[in-house]
């Protein structure tokens, strides 16, 4: 069992980078939107890749081996929607979610854990109102 953490380096427009440490070691998750190919990067080598002109998958399994021959298990998601409501102005990636077997190493935005289901929140809210 390795072990693993991780950090947001960078949430911009079409690009998001994430930083791990696996075992002492440091490496860098890319994903990258172009016109036709999604793809995503594991220390500058493409690991998986998502192709088309508009519905393309956001969901990644990724089986990856290091340098030091250690093999890592991730699954990446992201939501790829522009979130719009930070006010500023830039088209960000609206969730970002990175998962190993046992653990998220990373969830913000909308698939962060503080994130309820809206069907859930408005149910809840209709409860609460009428005092079931």
């Amino acid at each position: 069992m390795s072990e693993m953490t991780a950090s947001l380096l960078q949430r911009a427009w079409r690009k998001v980078d994430i930083k791990l440490s696996i075992d002492g070691d440091m490496h860098i998750l890319r994903w990258r939107r172009g016109w036709f190919v999604d793809e995503v990067l594991f220390d500058d080598r493409r690991v998986a890749t998502s192709s088309g002109v508009f519905n393309r998958e956001t969901i990644f399994g990724l089986g990856i081996e290091t340098s030091a021959k250690t093999d890592v298990r991730l699954v990446f998601m992201i939501d790829t929607e522009a979130g719009w409501n930070d006010w500023s102005g830039e088209m960000k990636p609206r969730g970002v979610r990175l998962e190993t077997a046992d653990t998220a190493l990373i969830a913000y935005g909308s698939l962060g854990p503080d994130r309820a289901e809206p069907f859930r929140q408005l149910f809840d809210r209709a409860v609460r109102a009428i005092g079931l």
